[in-house]
């Protein structure tokens, strides 16, 4: 049975002093590993984003009993945070517990050796971890000779076992074993299933959508998404909790699951956090600006999905007719399945005087172009919450999104949704926003009146409540 636990005010956050140590209670971990797969320092986007925001939470929460951690495929484990990955992944402050400096090269290659001694049989992924902790994750001559120098020791210790020699005694480790790990969307989609053996601990999971499995037709073939599905299976038939940002995700996973014969999930209801606004509001940079030129905003990655290309015909129509509507912005990178829109771009070389694709944008930039539009479209096919128009209700724009349910919660049902099929009603609402000024103004009003942005501190409190009472429940059955 799937029991909804909603987020509720009153949870303390990160800013309540740290717990008492209790060496009984489980370690709750988060999984970086999808972060360290993107360039540190760089804009990230939708899941991306919300995986950094959680990290860098359990990175600055006080609580001994919270972790970042990393999956070592070839030891079957989460483990905590290297130096290496550690400044890699940290984008903010980290609690002081959880600093851990680089000892230096001969120290670390020490440390590496005698990882080395202790399990001699692992495979050449743990010496290149090992290399790159020798070097505190820099590449470069030094990084190879460090990896080739602890390949020959793994060599040589292993032809010691097998001419008899006693193998090193495993050392104490005065790591906590995670209790519960809330894994990265990365371990959902890659081959290695050991990350969901029981020698890798518990587990719980971020459903951000189900639509590799409800529309794969929008995601192609041959990248991760179509391993999706039966990982996800596999989870929920562990006991795997879900945690969800939007009420409808969690009744489609609760209603898949029951229509595959798999008995529903428990689902943790969490608020998607406002990371984009906190970042603006830090840098003073909240408030409106005037723009040049009038532009429409789109935030999304560029794929078949997001249905960018019936925007491009949109404005197509318009220069057709000669309406004149404001510029059209596209900001995210490109992505897949997106040679129709392509095509379409080259037939009408027109369209690039009044659309721009601005390719990957800085949160920097990202803040000025929502402080700055005049509204913001978002015709997403299927969505599993839609941060571009959170986002624009964050900043206080009017956006026009399509009645995909994911994207009408998650702008509060307080902005016009049209069917992302029906171009006339699409073109039609954008020239009302463009040209009704008065009911654009009341649109903004009315964000202004009931729209809040939600603060990440709330979102990592209902998070860290859940994954507190899931492994609670856990211990008790164990």
């Amino acid at each position: 049975m799937t029991v909804d636990h909603s987020y509720a005010s009153g949870i303390p956050g990160n800013g309540d002093a740290a717990a008492p140590s209790n060496p009984a209670a489980p370690v709750l971990a988060i999984d970086a590993t999808g972060l360290m797969f993107w360039p540190p320092g760089k804009g990230l986007a939708g899941i991306p984003r919300v995986e950094s925001f959680l990290v860098n939470a359990a990175l600055a929460d006080p609580d001994p009993c919270v972790e970042a951690v990393v999956f070592r495929p070839n030891e079957g484990k989460f483990q905590p945070l290297a130096p290496y990955e550690l400044e890699h992944v940290a984008a903010g402050r980290i609690s002081p517990q959880r600093v851990k400096r680089w000892p230096g090269t001969h120290t670390a290659l020490s440390q590496a050796f005698a990882a080395v001694r202790q399990r001699p049989w692992d495979k050449r992924e743990t010496d290149r971890h090992l290399a790159r902790t020798v070097t505190n994750g820099r590449k470069g001559a030094t990084y190879h000779a460090a990896r080739l120098l602890i390949r020959a020791y793994r060599l040589y210790q292993r032809a010691r076992n097998r001419f008899g020699a006693e193998p090193d005694a495993p050392g104490n480790s005065t790591e906590a074993e995670p209790g519960l790990v809330l894994i990265s969307h990365h371990i959902l989609t890659q081959e290695d299933r050991s990350a969901f053996s029981s020698a890798a601990g518990k587990l719980a999971f971020l459903c951000h959508d189900l639509i590799p499995t409800l529309r794969p037709d929008l995601l192609g073939s041959g990248i991760g998404e179509t391993r999706f599905g039966s990982y996800l299976e596999q989870l929920v038939r562990t006991g795997a909790p879900a945690f969800c940002a939007s009420d409808e995700v969690g009744a489609t996973l609760t209603d898949h699951m029951r229509e595959a014969g798999i008995a529903a999930p428990v689902v943790y209801r969490f608020p998607m956090p406002s990371i984009l606004h906190e970042t603006a509001s830090r840098m003073g940079a909240t408030s409106r600006i005037e723009s040049g030129e009038p532009f429409v905003i789109y935030c999304s990655t560029i794929e078949v999905r997001k249905n960018h290309i019936l925007l491009a015909k949109i404005w197509q129509q318009a220069l057709e007719e000669g309406v004149k509507l404001p510029r059209l912005v596209c900001a995210g990178r490109w992505g897949w399945m997106i040679e129709p829109l392509r095509a379409y771009l080259k037939d009408h070389p027109e369209l690039l005087r009044s659309v721009t694709f601005t390719g990957p944008v800085s949160d920097e930039e990202l803040i000025r172009y929502y402080r700055s539009a005049s509204f913001g479209v978002f015709p997403s096919h299927i969505e599993g919450w839609g941060y571009g128009a959170s986002e624009c209700l964050d900043f206080g724009v009017p956006v026009i999104v399509s009645t995909a349910p994911s994207l009408i919660e998650a702008s509060g049902g307080l902005m016009p949704a049209i069917d992302p099929n029906d171009q006339a009603g699409w073109y039609a609402a954008i020239r009302k926003m463009a040209e009704d000024h008065a009911w654009r103004s009341s649109l903004a009003e009315r964000i202004a009146r009931q729209h809040r942005p939600t603060p990440a501190s709330a979102s990592w409190a209902a998070i860290k409540a859940g994954l507190k009472e899931s492994a609670s429940v856990a211990s008790t059955k164990a």
